[in-house]
Parts: C-alpha cells; sequence; structure tokens
C-alpha cells in the first residue's frame, strides 16, 4: 500500500507577527449550542476556552505567571431555552440564551448535522454579522464554517473546513484549498476557520496562543496533549497540511453535502 501524500495546490500564506503575541484584548467567548451540533465540534472547544480562562485566573498553575490573574468569560450560549439535545442524543445544559444584544470579543460557530439549518437563520446569521461589524473575532469549525461563509463577512480570505462541505463552498465562490489546513487564521480581518473534529482541538489551542499569548499557549496545549501532537505549529496563523483523498472526499461530499451545506434557494440568491 502506497503512504499517501499532502496535496499541493495553492499555498497559504500566513499574515506575518511575532508567534506567540498577544494582538488583541480578548475577555468574552461565547461558543454557539444548537439542535444536533455535534459534540466534538462543540464541546472541544467550549472545555479548551474554559480551560484556558482557568489557566488566566490561576487555579491551573503549573508555575508561577508574571501576568496578573484575569477573568475570561466563556459561555456555551443556546438558541433556545433548555437543553441543548446534540448530534449523537447528548443533552447539555448551556450557560444562557443568545440575545440580540450579546457581544462577545470572539463568536464561535461549531458543525454538526444540525448546522444547514443555521444557513437560513437569521439570528446566527445576524449574530456573526454584527459581531463582526463590531470589531470582535469570528471562529468556527467543520460544517459551521458554511454558516460564517453564507453571513456575507467573507472576502478574498482563505478558508477551511470540513471536506464534505469544501466542494459545495468552492461552488459559491470561496477560497477553499484542496490541500486543506487544520486551520486558517487572518487576524486582520477577525476570522478563524477550522477542518472538522480532527483539527478543533489544534484549532482552538492555536487561537488561544494567537490572542493569550505563548505561555498562556505552552500551558494550555500542555493540558490537552496539543503540544505533543503537533508542537510549534500551535504558534502558526496557518494549520498543519491534511492528506487529500479526492475519491473518498467526493463520495462523502455526495453523501452529507445536501445535509450540511444544501444549495441556496432561489429566495437566498
Amino acid at each position: 500500500m502506497s503512504t499517501p501524500t499532502p496535496a499541493r495546490g495553492r499555498q497559504i500564506t500566513p499574515e506575518p507577527r511575532t508567534p506567540g503575541t498577544i494582538t488583541t484584548q480578548i475577555d468574552s467567548i461565547g461558543i454557539l449550542g444548537y439542535e444536533s451540533v455535534s459534540e466534538q465540534d462543540c464541546l472541544t472547544p467550549t472545555e479548551i476556552f474554559k480551560g484556558t480562562a482557568m489557566v488566566l485566573n490561576g487555579s491551573i498553575a503549573p508555575w508561577q505567571r508574571e501576568a496578573a490573574p484575569r477573568d475570561l468569560d466563556v459561555r456555551l450560549v443556546a438558541l433556545e431555552p433548555g437543553v441543548v439535545k446534540m448530534q449523537m442524543g447528548t443533552n447539555v445544559v448551556p450557560d444562557g440564551v443568545l440575545s440580540e444584544d450579546d457581544l462577545f470579543d470572539i463568536f464561535y460557530i461549531p458543525g454538526g448535522v444540525g448546522s444547514a439549518a443555521l444557513l437560513s437563520d437569521e439570528r446566527v446569521l445576524k449574530a456573526i454579522r454584527r459581531h463582526h461589524e463590531a470589531g470582535k473575532v469570528i471562529a468556527a469549525n467543520c460544517s459551521g464554517v458554511g454558516a460564517l461563509a453564507r453571513s456575507g463577512i467573507v472576502n478574498d480570505e482563505t478558508l477551511t473546513s470540513v471536506a464534505a462541505i469544501a466542494r459545495g463552498m468552492r461552488g459559491e465562490g470561496f477560497d477553499v484549498p484542496e490541500n486543506r489546513r487544520m486551520w486558517v487564521a487572518h487576524p486582520a480581518s477577525r476570522i478563524w476557520t477550522f477542518t472538522g473534529s480532527y483539527g478543533i482541538n489544534g484549532g482552538a489551542v492555536a487561537l488561544v496562543a494567537h490572542y493569550f499569548g505563548r505561555e498562556v499557549g505552552t500551558i494550555v496545549s500542555m493540558m490537552f496533549d496539543t503540544y505533543g501532537g503537533i508542537g510549534d505549529a500551535i504558534f502558526e496563523e496557518v494549520g498543519p497540511e491534511f492528506y487529500h483523498h479526492p475519491e473518498l472526499e467526493e463520495a462523502f461530499q455526495n453523501l452529507f453535502e445536501p445535509m450540511l451545506y444544501p444549495a441556496k434557494t432561489d429566495d437566498a440568491l
């Protein structure tokens, strides 16, 4: 059996910066919960961000940090009151309900089989636009990237996503290279996108390292074993390159694209 090689194509050039430096003050993170959101897509970043809050406030301190303790408000916010029933049947009690007045410094949209409904849910699309217009960071993973794309905040930024919706997004003119990356960040335009479940841990830790600095990024990456897996890649704005399996990807796109990223209706064109 031959060993697959990473696909080649348009190269993604990271925006220049000093690795691990703090570029924006982040005091709050909101992760969106919704019917049939993926457990991994939603709970993995929630745990990583809540772990980051514990590092920042000193609850987790493998060594004495010079920075003074501070608070980070991390909340899982639902679209409706009550529990969030995730795609595999897990019921989760959110921290609150997303309101029209909420503004988080980072607004995060996870993927899942319920994500297609987000593409036509004006509450979600308006929330994405409201946050971005207010200068906040928008991040999304897996099929949640579809809502970010359809919200209208993307210009010519390169994106990444789960393979299942990549073809559909390309068909609408979005720049999703075949050589997908684990994450792709555009700090200047405040857009971060991650691949499917495998890339979410690395992408979330890279986001933490970027906005909270190298020391916090190192501690969090050790807490969640990310450093042992991908090393200093967490301090880059473009994640490791994925292998490309064209025939397999096409089969999964044929199966899941109508479910996760259905074509726009005539009213939405």
